[in-house]
């Protein structure tokens, strides 16, 4: 007599189907394009704008290219907006009326001091932004431009006016308001570079910020500033 196969029961199961692939969960149009943006300010902060494809931002986020350019259609785009994101969340409209209001009361020192603080607490608060305009800077990159023209004039042009209106009424020495700017924001986005960007800041030795926005506040004067004996007479006046 035959002998009886044993029946198991994985062979009278199916195999087993695979597991599903892992897929991000549905969100909200807006906040998934706030999703995608916070990911390719990291991606590119980390590794570039030649290193970072579409591809790769995609699925750093969990979605495919499909679902990223249905938020954004082009490269562009998504430059622009990451620009609109920064200027929202920084406030920079509200900030360029705390200036103007400054400027028209003449106050100097708290309008240089408003500068100083804004570039260096954006610098503070949102390194992978700065990282990332840094990496555009030095690729020649799109990025770069487009900040420049939406940030960076708007902000030369005021205060270049600025210095002009001051020289005029003998309150600043003259130079070339430009060189003026350069002093003022590069000697600001410089320290704000090193200490957030490059890390030297976390040594011990390193000032507390605020006395070192102080500080710089009293060199920028120190530098702009006529002469006492100069003070209060307007450009031309003779001696």
């Amino acid at each position: 007599m035959e002998a009886t196969r044993p029946r198991t029961q994985d062979a009278a199961k199916p195999a087993a189907a695979a597991a599903p692939a892992v897929r991000a969960a549905r969100m909200p149009g807006e906040d998934r394009r706030r999703q995608l943006l916070g990911v390719a300010v990291e991606s590119f902060a980390r590794n570039g704008f030649s290193g970072t494809k579409t591809r790769d931002i995609a699925a750093a986020a969990g979605v495919s290219e499909a679902i990223l350019f249905r938020h954004f259609a082009s490269k562009e785009d998504l430059y622009h907006a990451i620009l609109d994101a920064k200027e929202a969340a920084s406030g920079t409209e509200q900030w360029f009326q705390e200036m103007e209001a400054l400027a028209e009361r003449r106050d100097d020192r708290a309008l240089f001091r408003s500068i100083a603080r804004q570039l260096i607490s954006s610098f503070r608060d949102d390194v992978a932004f700065h990282r990332l305009l840094l990496y555009a800077s030095l690729e020649g990159h799109l990025l770069a431009d487009l900040f420049y023209e939406r940030f960076g004039l708007p902000m030369g042009d005021f205060l270049g006016r600025y210095v002009a209106k001051r020289q005029k009424e003998g309150a600043f020495r003259e130079c070339e308001p430009a060189a003026a700017v350069l002093f003022v924001m590069g000697a600001t986005i410089h320290y704000a570079m090193t200490r957030y960007i490059f890390g030297f800041g976390a040594k011990k030795a390193t000032p507390r910020e605020d006395v070192m926005l102080d500080q710089m506040v009293e060199l920028i004067l120190g530098g702009l500033e006529s002469r006492p004996s100069q003070r209060g007479k307007p450009k031309g006046t003779k001696k």
